[in-house]
C-alpha cells in the first residue's frame, strides 16, 4: 500500500509522536509498503491531496491529532486511516467526558470533581490528584500530598487545558490493558520510582519498571480485560487502544482513562502487551493497518 504516516504537529506530545513514527515507518518498509512521512500541519490535506495514499496510519498524540480533527479531515477527504473514528477519538481526549460516559454504563472510574478555568479554587482533601483533561503522557500531572499543594497543582493544570480534573489518589497498583481490535492483550503492571506514573517515568526514567504481563490473581485479569474491553465497545473504538487502570488499597480496579492512539516508542505499552501475546511489533503494525 501506499501510507501515509501523519505524526507531530503543535501538541504537547509531538516529541512523542515523532518517535513513535520512526518506529512505524521502519516497521511498515520492512512490511513492502510505500511509506511517506507526513508532519501534521495546515499544508496536511494538500500534502494528502499529492500523495493520494491509500491509507493514512495516524501516529498523533494529543491535541490536535487524537481528538477526532485530523480524523474528520480524512472522512471529508475520503481517505481511510487506522484506529478510532471521529466520536470516539473527541470523547475519549476528554478524561471528563470519557468518566462520565463510561460510569453511566457501569464501568468504575474514580471519584472526583471538574474545574473550569475562572472557578474559585478550594481546597480539597488530600491525597488527590490533579490533572488537565485533555492532555495525556501525563502532561502537567500533579500528586497533592498536602492541602497548601493544591492550588499550586491546579495552576500547573491550567496551563495545559481550560478544564482540569482533580481525583481521589488510588494507592494501589498502576495497570495497563491494551486492546486489538476488541480484544485485550495481557495486563502490564507499570512500578515507576515514585508514587505516579508522570511525565518523566514514560518517558526519560531508567528506573521505571514494566512487568510483562503482569502477576495477577486469575480472577482480577479476567476483570480488568472485562472492563477494558467493555469500555473499549461503550465508547465504539477501533484498532488498537489502550486502557489504563489503578486500583485502590483493596485490589479494585478503576478506568483512569482511554487511550485511542497509544504510543508506540521503545518505551510504549501497546507493543510489550503484544509481545506478550505471540505478537511481534511488526505483526502489531500491519494489523493496525489491516483494521
Amino acid at each position: 500500500m501506499k501510507v501515509a504516516v501523519v505524526f507531530g504537529g503543535p501538541s504537547p506530545e509531538a516529541g512523542i509522536s515523532r518517535k513513535s513514527a520512526e518506529s512505524v515507518i521502519k516497521a511498515l518498509k520492512e512490511l513492502g509498503h510505500e511509506v511517506f512521512p507526513v508532519e501534521l500541519s495546515s499544508e496536511l490535506p494538500f500534502k494528502l491531496r499529492e500523495i493520494s495514499p491509500d491509507k493514512a496510519f495516524l501516529v498523533l498524540h494529543g491535541s490536535p491529532g487524537e481528538d477526532g480533527t485530523v480524523q474528520g479531515l480524512l472522512e471529508i477527504m475520503g481517505i481511510p486511516y487506522t484506529g478510532c473514528g471521529v466520536i470516539p477519538s473527541a470523547v475519549s481526549i476528554d478524561k471528563d467526558f470519557t468518566k462520565r460516559l463510561l460510569s453511566s454504563y457501569g464501568v468504575p472510574v474514580p471519584a472526583g470533581i471538574t474545574l473550569f478555568k475562572g472557578d474559585p479554587v478550594e481546597p480539597v482533601e488530600a491525597p488527590c490528584v490533579v490533572k488537565p483533561a485533555r492532555a495525556g503522557s501525563s502532561v502537567g500531572i500533579t500528586l497533592v500530598k498536602e492541602e497548601g499543594e493544591f492550588k499550586k497543582a491546579v495552576e500547573e493544570a491550567f496551563k495545559y487545558d481550560d478544564k482540569v480534573l482533580v481525583e481521589e489518589y488510588l494507592e494501589g497498583k498502576e495497570l495497563t490493558v491494551a486492546l486489538l481490535n476488541g480484544r485485550a492483550l495481557p495486563p502490564v503492571e507499570i512500578l515507576p520510582e515514585g508514587e505516579l506514573y508522570d511525565y518523566s517515568a514514560k518517558y526519560s526514567s531508567p528506573k521505571t519498571r514494566y512487568v510483562v504481563p503482569a502477576e495477577l490473581p486469575q480472577h482480577l485479569e479476567r476483570r480488568l480485560k472485562s472492563i477494558a474491553e467493555k469500555a473499549y465497545k461503550v465508547l465504539e473504538c477501533r484498532g488498537a487502544v489502550r486502557v489504563d487502570f489503578r486500583l485502590n488499597r483493596y485490589g479494585s480496579p478503576f478506568v483512569l482513562e482511554v487511550n485511542t492512539i497509544p504510543g508506540l516508542t521503545e518505551r510504549s505499552l501497546l507493543p510489550k502487551s503484544a509481545k506478550a501475546a505471540g505478537i511481534s511489533f511488526k505483526q502489531l503494525i500491519e494489523e493496525m493497518l489491516k483494521s
